[in-house]
């Protein structure tokens, strides 16, 4: 496993007092008709390269007019550009991911769905939040828009040993309804926390559950709907600011430092969250939060009988997993062959049948949706779908999902249980529809070991005449293609600009494959050979002439653009080959000077243990396979990177060598930014100036030692 590709996997989370004040709703409504306040002022975003200036995104409010969708959509079919992309309404995870949480929830009478709706602006560098309520019986009823705060809840988790790391990515904040349905609950970041707060389901002002100096990691509704319970991490938070004491007399550098982004050590070690309960009254009177004993995480369900999906103990490389049930204290887990790479199961109410999601299909590229009955050794496929889903809820008859589709963004659907109809329930992003259309045909291919993969090739409506420059974008296609993983390069905008694009998903790691095939191997070999950049790199040469039966490149203009395992890719690419005249990177760079002085003990000690050629001066011919720096005179192309403030060191040894070496290039720096960027103007300048950069280099030459080959 390659090292970004392990970090991969672990960013995907292996991710008072007081009285109701219940007014009447204010009348002000947007041009969809939701009843919305607090409109302001309309500020356009241009499609060229023009950075908000950092005095202006200081003074300008976010535009939140638009965080509920319109009831009216023109017909006009407008080509696409990066602040469409931008304005896009999110929710949930910014992954694909059955099990992850959805976003929204449904209400326990069935007929209410509420949406915890997130919207960039760039021009005020903030975001419009708001939790969006629509009924779903009376569909031409507007949706209730309860705005709340502009802070983002962003991700952290442990990594390394680390207790509280950082990844900038959203937090799929998900509210929960009381079970009488007059209620939500829902966490809202306020002052630098994440709160609980309560708000009526139709409408008026939140009030604060509490105002601790910690964050809501979990919270639920009892079960008669009396009180809220929840859990904070008060105790990180307290070591935190011992730590911060600490720093008074110097700190010590040990296994707490990621000095690549940090000079302040971080926390290592478990923390025991604290549980609460609060009681909710009449009217809405919520009591002082009691502290409680820890015996379950709200929600955890791990008393109750439910299902869960666990991964297999043998080969644990193998990454196999399977659904299991609990009912009457009894485990039963389904491990028939069609139940195995599950990724999220739930136990039927009233019912011993088990729905699951699972991958399948070539490269486990298609998500399919099956039924089990406990006792029975097969279970029912009820339908499958090359569209990904990000996050489920079950209902009475429904499995609903947030969904994405390669040419739309996410949506919630449901899934009927019977019959298998997949059916459009609310669509936050109806403007999509005005986009201009695009050719997308999914690829597939093995590379030399065998390992099947995809990619989406995306083409203009209309083909213009000649060969086309090609944008190579990394490293998962599944969902929407947006900017791919990271979010950094506009897919749509780009093949309305006259460029053919490659969405690729990488193969499975080499070292997973080979176990789930039953084959030995030498994880200290795989190592030092880098065999799954061997075969990452072979699968992406595969890709790129399954592209070339379909449609004639300009083999001058080929483009390769990613992020962390994506930006690996790019760099062995254009070590090890002639195909990319320009490389577009948002990480880099793995030089092995650089890896192992400049992160940290923790990491180290990861490098050990994963077996790589460390320490690196006893392995200069391996690690020369990898690094650009020990490479930068053979390398033609030309690079822009756009970094993190947070990763930008671990590039500057290649990027001192490469300018030595006068391979043209430039890097650019983004303050208080994460592994996946966050910051809304931020995000909107790398899109721009990733789109100015590919427009430029089309029209002239490559740089003048470049032979395709």
């Amino acid at each position: 496993m390659t090292l970004h590709r392990w970090h991969k996997l672990v960013f995907a989370f292996l991710f008072v007092a007081g009285t109701f004040d219940a007014p009447s709703i204010l009348a002000a409504r947007d041009t969809s008709g939701a009843v919305l306040a607090e409109p302001g002022p309309a500020v356009p975003i241009t499609a060229g390269f023009r950075p908000v200036p950092r005095e202006a995104s200081q003074a300008v409010r976010p535009d939140c007019r638009d965080i509920a969708p319109p009831r009216l959509i023109s017909k006009v079919a407008d080509p696409s550009r990066p602040d469409d992309l931008m304005t896009i309404r999110d929710f949930g995870s910014m992954g694909l991911d059955a099990s992850s949480p959805p976003g929204f929830a449904v209400s326990p009478s069935g007929d209410r769905l509420v949406v915890q709706v997130r919207q960039a602006d760039p021009a005020a560098n903030s975001y419009c939040q708001a939790l969006v309520v629509f009924d779903l019986e009376r569909r031409n009823l507007p949706p209730i828009v309860i705005p709340i705060g502009s802070e983002l809840s962003r991700q952290s988790g442990p990594i390394h040993g680390l207790s509280d790391f950082q990844f900038g990515t959203a937090s799929p904040l998900t509210p929960r309804w009381s079970p009488d349905g007059r209620w939500l609950a829902f966490v809202e970041r306020k002052a630098g926390f994440d709160h609980l707060q309560l708000v009526q389901a139709r409408g008026g002002s939140a009030v604060p559950v509490e105002t601790m100096s910690g964050n809501v990691i979990a919270f639920d509704w009892s079960t008669d709907g009396t009180a809220i319970e929840f859990t904070t991490d008060e105790a990180l938070q307290e070591s935190r600011q011992r730590v911060l004491d600490e720093g008074r007399g110097g700190y010590r550098y040990d296994a707490r430092f990621w000095i690549e982004s940090e000079t302040e050590p971080h926390l290592r070690g478990e923390f025991t969250p604290i549980r609460y309960r609060a009681q909710i009254g009449t009217g809405g009177l919520i009591s002082q939060p009691s502290r409680q004993p820890v015996t379950r995480s709200p929600g955890d369900g791990s008393l109750v009988d439910h299902a869960w999906v666990e991964p297999d103990d043998t080969p644990k490389v193998a990454y196999r997993s399977h659904p299991h049930v609990r009912i009457d204290g009894v485990v039963t887990p389904c491990m028939a062959k069609l139940c195995a790479y599950a990724e999220a199961a739930w136990l039927r109410p009233g019912s011993r049948e088990v729905v699951f999601v699972r991958r399948e299909g070539f490269a486990q590229a298609d998500i399919a949706v099956y039924r089990w009955r406990i006792g029975t050794k097969v279970p029912v496929r009820i339908v499958r779908t090359a569209d990904a889903f990000g996050g489920c809820e079950l209902s009475a008859r429904h499995l609903l999902c947030g969904r994405e589709r390669s040419a739309y963004p996410r949506d919630i659907v449901a899934i009927d249980l019977e019959g298998g109809r997949i059916r459009q329930v609310v669509d936050l992003n109806q403007e999509w529809g005005n986009i201009r259309p695009a050719r997308i045909q999914r690829l597939q291919w093995k590379n030399k070991f065998g390992i099947p993969a995809i990619g989406d090739l995306v083409l203009p409506p209309t083909t213009p005449p000649g060969p086309l420059p090609l944008v190579v974008v990394q490293y998962s296609t599944r969902g929407f293609l947006r900017g791919g993983t990271g979010d950094e390069y506009p897919i749509r905008p780009l093949v309305d600009a006259g460029f053919a694009v490659l969405s690729v998903s990488r193969p499975l790691d080499y070292n997973i494959w080979l176990a789930r095939q039953g084959t030995a191997f030498s994880q200290r070999q795989l190592a030092l050979d880098w065999t799954d950049r061997v075969s990452v790199h072979d699968s992406l040469l595969s890709g790129l002439r399954e592209v070339e039966r379909h449609v004639p490149l300009d083999r001058d203009h080929i483009a390769i653009a990613g992020l962390s395992d994506g930006a690996s890719t790019a760099t062995y690419a254009l070590i090890h080959s002639r195909v990319f005249s320009l490389a577009l990177l948002s990480t880099c760079c793995e030089d092995p000077d650089v890896y192992t002085t400049a992160i940290g003990p923790a990491y180290n000690a990861f490098l050990e243990a994963k077996e790589f050629p460390v320490p690196w001066e006893k392995h200069e011919d391996s690690w020369r396979k990898v690094s650009l720096a020990m490479n930068a005179r053979g390398i033609c192309a030309e690079i822009q990177m756009q970094l993190a403030d947070r990763e930008a060191r671990l590039a500057l040894a290649s990027f001192t060598k490469l300018r030595q070496a006068g391979v043209p290039m430039e890097m650019f720096v983004f303050p208080d930014e994460y592994h996946v960027k966050w910051q809304p103007e931020h995000r909107l300048a790398v899109y721009q100036r990733n789109m100015a950069k590919l427009i430029e280099w089309r029209t002239r030459p490559p740089v003048a030692c470049f032979k395709p080959g």
